[in-house]
């Protein structure tokens, strides 16, 4: 194979991964703007004045691109966690508060990536399994916490019997306090029609609410409940 192939071959690969990319964000928009009845391949090609054909050469569905979509900010996110856990100076306990202060932080730096990741907008059905759903993995990310929060009980950096329940139950506040603080922020644009429970118009600012939320979990696993 000759150089000039080669490095023709590379930036081709180059550009299809870019386009695959901005195939990605696009779809994320479509998809929180349109819902899952509402998107459309169609749609999503002539954002990016692109042919259908040619949209379907990079994910065959809209389950398939929901999918891929959702992969991307898993990925990210657990990168960004096993780079805490090789970092961590402390016990097992202060380690459980980082992933779940990590948790926080990025769902307030982009919530429409925590709306895709958790299910506020739901997958497309299919009646066919796509490739890359064939090769989907479960993240388990919860099982992680569990293990370090069992491995903390045994220490007894950690106060309780169950990991499986102290795991359980920190995962909900924490994913109730990142779904509350993203209303809060849907709630501060001027839209009459939002009749919500006026979350933004109590007087705690988003640093004090996560702070405190913290200091309620560190309390619950060095107390024990």
């Amino acid at each position: 194979m000759s150089p000039r192939f080669k490095q023709t071959r590379a930036r081709s690969e180059e550009d299809k991964a870019e386009q695959f990319e901005r195939i990605l964000e696009a779809g994320k928009e479509l998809f929180l703007k349109k819902g899952t009845m509402g998107f459309s391949m169609r749609n999503l090609a002539e954002m990016l004045d692109m042919t259908k054909n040619n949209l379907y050469n990079y994910v065959e569905s809209k389950r398939e691109l929901w999918i891929a979509i959702r992969n991307k900010f898993y990925n990210q996110f657990k990168e960004e966690n096993l780079e805490i856990i090789k970092n961590h100076k402390g016990d097992t306990c202060e380690l459980v508060l980082k992933l779940y202060e990590h948790f926080l932080d990025f769902a307030d730096r982009d919530y429409d990536k925590f709306k895709m990741m958790f299910n506020v907008v739901e997958a497309p059905h299919s009646n066919k399994v796509g490739p890359i759903e064939k090769k989907y993995r479960e993240y388990r990310l919860l099982d992680g916490t569990t293990k370090l929060i069992h491995k903390g009980i045994e220490k007894g950096e950690i106060n309780g019997d169950s990991a499986s329940l102290l795991s359980l139950l920190s995962y909900s506040f924490t994913m109730g306090v990142a779904y509350i603080e993203m209303n809060r922020s849907l709630e501060r644009t001027p839209n009459k029609v939002w009749e919500t429970i006026q979350l933004s118009r109590l007087d705690v600012s988003k640093e004090e609410f996560k702070e405190k939320s913290l200091k309620v979990l560190e309390s619950m696993f060095r107390s024990g409940i």
